[in-house]
């Protein structure tokens, strides 16, 4: 069913469903360790290559979807491709992909109050609802909401040596720990609500529009309503015990056209849960324990537009438990956290799909092939056991050098298989309009693919290909250890330097990546400081590397002359070369950066430089083709290479500017970025079939063409935050105007030379500019001292602006003018 409010509708709703903590951080270890409080930031210390973002951040940046990916547009070292801001998926709930500092997607680590939500298995998989032999999937396995988080940080360079299994960024998210008065439960509920009335798009022409509007395909969704509600519940039981407690559920729903006569229409959906509860125990100043379980889905309901009986239900879950304690001893400081965690995702459908001709009982389309049912069940999963251990020493002062020591270590095992728990089968080539067709064998069973219409019209399938029933299991363990030691001379110099090394024992690579920071102040306070660092991360890409190459490993292709005559077999099973076998792709980091602090102004320069080195690559060849053009041969290699040379400003006045009775902040951030990549993930082919291209008239090496994935060459955001005395209302705007972006199409003909030699051939296209401008607006009801109710209003590109992005050659609208309306009740 689908939701369609009137205003009217939405105003009732608004009253009657009435989120969010106080500004809240739980406080970090430093020399000084302060346990199980909460800090309300009135200001932030930024650091160079580490950003942290409150509750009071988290809620006023407009934030449609209530992801953190979207979340972080804010950043200038974040970028997104093509389909973040797509008018044409608008029913999604899942995050999009980010790139940090021109890394892929997979090569960045998300973790939520010290966990991962990495998918390990899958991360780069462009399957969509209904895929043969391909699971969906994106970097993230769930999408957390950040209605429930409290702070989020994200390390983009300078990474300290604690963090690890990385060559993009870091983005830790967490939950909140209360700090109340004793016996006073606080929290809040939200809802949050959204459709397609209440959006535009300007499409490039007539025929996209149309084409659009008439849509049986997931990836055009011209209808959809999403909505949302989330809860809060937390405080203090006791002097030592305390809970926070937390709950999100999203829904979309998306009606599609079919190309069938029943039904005309099916009704897509998309899911999103998150729970969570989590329990404080101090018993003294030097001791606090945290013990916590959460959960997090997506789920969705898809169809085969052109087939019958063919619903598929995907899902994808974590479920966790972790405990972390703290202590404080007389020398050290003493953090340990030890996680259990399972990651599963699940397609259930039909486990044959078949392609009758018509007749009198398959007859579900006008014409053509009768198409029914799906291509199978599948599952996946991940299962951790993870052990990590931290200490921050006291300092060791010596003359003017203080010398802070920082140690840890930590070891994981993990298991993961795939699994098709039963042989499903793509049946095709009909023998049809057979009187008197005998389905049955004289055992009574039914032959496979046979139906007997109405007596006169009966038909059977005499091919097929068949992917059997199997199980992938991978078994993995890891451990890695870090020092660091930051040295402080005086007030005018910081030194960190450090060293990590990573062990695992599927490619049993012992992997060592040094780390260091250099920070000079020579006016000894925060006025003027410049900082530097030479860096090198390790990323995590050889553990899922054989689960994806192992299911293809069962594969056959059969016929038969007459319905009961028996199959007959022939094996498609692929070659692989397994990845487990290569190095671990790594990036090297240079960057240097200036901060300053004038009257009221904060400035921040950064040159970054990031030379990623050994990163998988994927060629694919056909074993014969005088046998079969689908029987490929696959060699993995580290000759993928990228480089990124990122120039970033950030500008921002400290203290909000006063002017008539409202309170101003605003902020500038920009970059300039150039990438340049010779693959595209790694689980497709080389970039380029040849290993020099035919661009733009001229013979180039293949690495030296556009990068197109995550290659917004600028971006200037502007953030503009406008607070009134006089009135509960508050005004956040967000502004984002982005350069042209240099790309290309493969023409369908190569290119050859006079000497014969052949060159795959590429065309470049240019976008144009993109202007965004985003508005969240806020206007608060108290009701007691300790209830309130907001009202807030998000409107995404507010100028209606005409943005159009190319993807593979495909010139694709941006979202147009959008409203989400949201109530909050605090109490």
């Amino acid at each position: 069913m689908r939701f369609n409010y009137s205003p009217l509708t939405w105003a009732i709703i608004s009253v009657l469903s009435p989120i969010a903590y106080a500004n809240q951080t739980e406080s970090t270890i430093v020399p000084e360790v302060k346990l199980h409080t909460i800090v309300v930031e009135a200001r932030k210390a930024d650091e160079v290559g580490k950003t942290t973002y409150g509750k009071e951040d988290l809620e006023k940046t407009p934030n449609g979807s209530k992801t953190i990916t979207e979340f972080l547009k804010v950043n200038p070292n974040v970028q997104f491709n093509s389909k973040a801001r797509s008018a044409l998926q608008q029913g999604e709930l899942n995050a999009a992909d980010i790139s940090i500092n021109g890394g892929l997607p997979y090569d960045n680590k998300f973790l939520i109050n010290g966990m991962s939500i990495n998918n390990n298995i899958n991360p780069a998989s462009t399957a969509g609802g209904n895929t043969l032999n391909e699971m969906m999937g994106s970097s993230q396995s769930v999408t957390v909401n950040t209605d429930l988080l409290c702070n989020l940080t994200i390390l983009d360079s300078n990474v300290s040596a604690e963090y690890g299994e990385f060559t993009g960024g870091v983005v830790s998210a967490e939950t909140c720990a209360p700090q109340t008065e004793i016996g006073k439960i606080h929290g809040s509920i939200s809802y949050d609500y959204t459709t397609d009335d209440w959006a535009k798009i300007e499409f490039p022409s007539e025929d996209a529009e149309q084409n659009f509007e008439e849509s049986a395909s997931e990836s055009k969704q011209p209808f959809f309503t999403r909505q949302g509600v989330s809860a809060t519940a937390y405080g203090r039981l006791s002097e030592t015990l305390a809970f926070n407690s937390f709950g999100s559920y999203r829904r979309s729903d998306i009606p599609l056209k079919t190309s069938i006569d029943v039904p005309k229409e099916y009704e897509q959906s998309r899911d999103s849960t998150n729970a969570g509860l989590e329990f404080f125990y101090t018993p003294n100043a030097n001791t606090e324990l945290k013990v916590g379980t959460q959960f997090m889905e997506s789920s969705g309901d898809y169809y085969l537009a052109t087939a019958s009986n063919s619903q598929s239900m995907h899902s994808s879950d974590s479920q966790s438990f972790y405990v972390n304690l703290k202590n404080r001893l007389k020398t050290v400081d003493l953090e340990q956290q030890l996680n259990y965690q399972t990651q599963t995702a699940n397609r259930e459908s039909a486990k044959d799909n078949l392609s009758w001709a018509k007749s009198s009982t398959k007859n579900w389309k006008a014409t053509g092939n009768q198409t029914e049912g799906s291509f199978g069940s599948t599952e996946q999963q991940e299962q951790k056991l993870e052990y990590n251990i931290k200490a921050l020493f006291a300092p060791i002062v010596s003359n003017r050098t203080t010398h802070t020591f920082k140690m840890g270590a930590g070891y994981g095992h993990y298991n993961a298989y795939w699994e098709r728990p039963e042989t499903t089968g793509i049946y095709f080539n009909q023998a049809k309009n057979i009187a008197n067709l005998n389905c049955y064998a004289s055992n009574g069973e039914r032959y496979d693919a046979c139906d007997e219409g109405n007596g006169t019209d009966g038909q059977y399938l005499k091919s097929r290909t068949t992917y059997l029933a199997s199980k992938i299991d991978v078994q993995q363990d890891r451990w890695h250890a870090f020092l660091q030691d930051q040295i402080q001379w005086d007030k005018y110099f910081i030194a960190t330097l450090g060293v990590r090394t990573d062990y695992d024992s599927l490619t049993k690579n012992n992997n060592v990546a040094p780390r260091s920071s250099f920070t000079l102040m020579p006016f000894g306070n925060s006025a003027l400081s410049f900082t530097t660092g030479w860096n090198r991360y390790y990323g995590l890409n050889s553990f899922y590397n054989e689960l994806q190459d192992g299911k293809n490993l069962f594969t056959k292709s059969g016929t038969r002359v007459g319905v009961s005559d028996l199959w007959t077999e022939k094996d498609m099973t692929s070659i692989f070369s397994y990845r487990s076998q290569l190095d671990t792709p790594y990036t090297d980091e240079t960057m240097f950066g200036i901060q300053t602090e004038y009257a009221n102004t904060a400035l921040a320069l950064k040159w970054l430089n990031r030379d990623n080195k050994d990163q998988l690559r994927r060629t694919e060849s056909v074993i014969d083709p005088a046998i079969s053009a689908t029987r490929f041969s696959y060699t993995y290699d580290n000759e993928g290479t990228s480089n990124a040379e990122i120039y970033t400003l950030s500008l921002k006045n400290i203290e909000p500017l006063k002017l008539n009775g409202t309170h101003h902040q605003l902020s500038l951030n920009a970059d300039y970025t150039q990438t340049e990549r010779n693959f595209e993930s790694y689980s497709s082919s080389v970039y380029t079939g040849t290993p020099q291209i035919y661009y733009d008239g001229k013979i180039i090496n293949a690495e030296d063409k556009p990068a197109e994935a995550f290659n917004t060459p600028w971006t200037i955001r502007l953030g503009w935050d406008i607070v009134f005395d006089a009135l509960p209302l508050q005004i956040n705007n967000f502004f984002s105007y982005q350069g042209k972006v240099d790309a290309m199409k493969e023409t369908s003909k190569g290119y050859i030379d006079e000497n014969g030699t052949e060159y795959d051939k590429y065309t470049p296209y240019t976008t144009k500019n993109s202007f965004y401008w985003d508005i969240r607006s806020t206007y608060t009801i108290s009701h007691t001292q300790h209830t309130k109710t907001i009202f807030g209003l998000t409107i995404n590109n507010v100028t209606n602006r005409n943005n159009f992005t190319v993807d593979s050659g495909v010139v694709s609208p941006q979202i147009g003018r959008q409203f989400i309306a949201d109530v909050t009740f605090k109490f």
